[in-house]
């Protein structure tokens, strides 16, 4: 089994039988025994989904995913619910108040069980952030460009998600469509057996579809098969290289930052609009450096789970939103999948529009 998810399913294994230890004396129901049970049962189906994906036909998967991943999210917050509980127990006792206990247990309980429904509600229902910039270059405007990172097709998500997401952007009717990486979440043939990634040949675009590797693309080997198959769909990839989409803008995608060339050089076009696009937001300043005019990225997922933006800000120049560098808008997006945990309660799964418009 792969190191990691060994390490998860022992984390989630001691974690689970923790968490109903401490929270068994003021959860009645979870007084019986074979309750336990059902706390080291759950942490197994995300391993399983995850590792042993040919093991059972595809909606069983599927469901023990999308069980597993809720489970992992409610035991995270259970852990962070840990503290008042704690508290609220040594009170108890101390002032020989176990009603106090009890009640604290139970409130932060329905906390934790409100913030996994609401969680998984904001996970699954994606918005369109629209952004204007201004340029002082002449072109032709406006123009739309449509940026979506980190589909993570695979346990979680297949063709109905595929379908949505190319009604969503085609609806925007953008005149660009840039894909930010990590399409497929790592296992290319469970998605090639659903045929999922054949949703995206409906993308629309005057200017084409165009799209970069992320860190999930690339840590199962398949990089190379998964850009054939989607060039066969019309989605071009740009690996440390720079395209001319049209005859006044100019187009850069980077390899993966983690799992590629972190040392890829690269500069605008001179004399066009240009556009840099990666995965990682780890080239920010020196993009705005070099003189692009926009920088598209993801992968942070925008932290994902509160409060895990504390740290994704504190990891990147910008992890999440639209700010200028300079003169460079640049735009990192929360993205529109997720991975492994169908949760959310940080910023919204999402499209972003760029809008570019000349100056007046």
């Amino acid at each position: 089994m792969n190191p990691f998810f060994m390490t998860m399913l022992l984390v989630g294994l001691g974690g689970s039988a923790a968490i109903w230890a401490l929270y068994r004396p003021g959860l009645s129901f979870l007084r019986p025994w074979w309750t336990l049970g059902l706390f080291l049962l759950l942490p197994l189906c995300f391993t399983v989904s995850n590792v042993y994906l040919y093991a059972f036909p595809r909606p069983v998967t599927r469901l023990l995913a999308w069980m597993g991943g809720l489970w992992m999210g409610f035991l995270y917050y259970a852990v962070l619910g840990a503290v008042p509980v704690i508290l609220g127990l040594l009170i108890g006792w101390q002032g020989h108040m176990p009603l106090f206990a009890t009640r604290v247990t139970q409130a932060v309980f329905v906390v934790v069980c409100g913030l996994v429904i609401g969680g998984c509600w904001w996970a699954v229902h994606p918005v369109v952030r629209q952004v204007t910039y201004t340029t002082d270059k002449p072109i032709p405007g406006p123009y739309k460009v449509a940026f979506a990172s980190d589909l993570h097709f695979g346990g979680l998500f297949g063709t109905d998600y595929g379908k949505e997401l190319v009604a969503r952007i085609n609806g925007q009717q953008p005149d660009l469509i840039l894909l930010g990486g990590d399409v497929v979440d790592g296992e290319l043939p469970f998605v090639q057996q659903e045929n999922s990634l054949d949703t995206l040949k409906g993308l629309q675009a005057r200017d084409g579809v165009y799209a970069v590797y992320g860190n999930h693309d690339k840590r199962m080997g398949t990089a190379v098969v998964e850009r054939s198959l989607l060039e066969k769909e019309g989605i071009r990839f740009l690996v440390d290289e720079t395209k001319s989409v049209n005859s006044w803008l100019a187009l850069t995608g980077l390899d993966d930052y983690l799992l590629g060339n972190r040392r890829a050089q690269f500069q605008p076009e001179a004399g066009k609009f240009n556009i840099l696009m990666e995965h990682e937001p780890r080239r920010i300043e020196k993009a705005s450096e070099e003189g692009y005019d926009l920088y598209f990225a993801g992968h942070t997922h925008a932290g994902q789970l509160l409060p895990n933006r504390l740290i994704t800000r504190k990891m990147y120049a910008l992890d999440y939103g639209s700010r200028l560098f300079g003169k460079m808008l640049a735009t990192v997006s929360s993205g529109y999948g997720l991975w492994g945990v169908p949760l959310r309660s940080g910023p919204r799964p999402e499209i972003v529009i760029i809008t570019i418009q000349p100056e007046k």
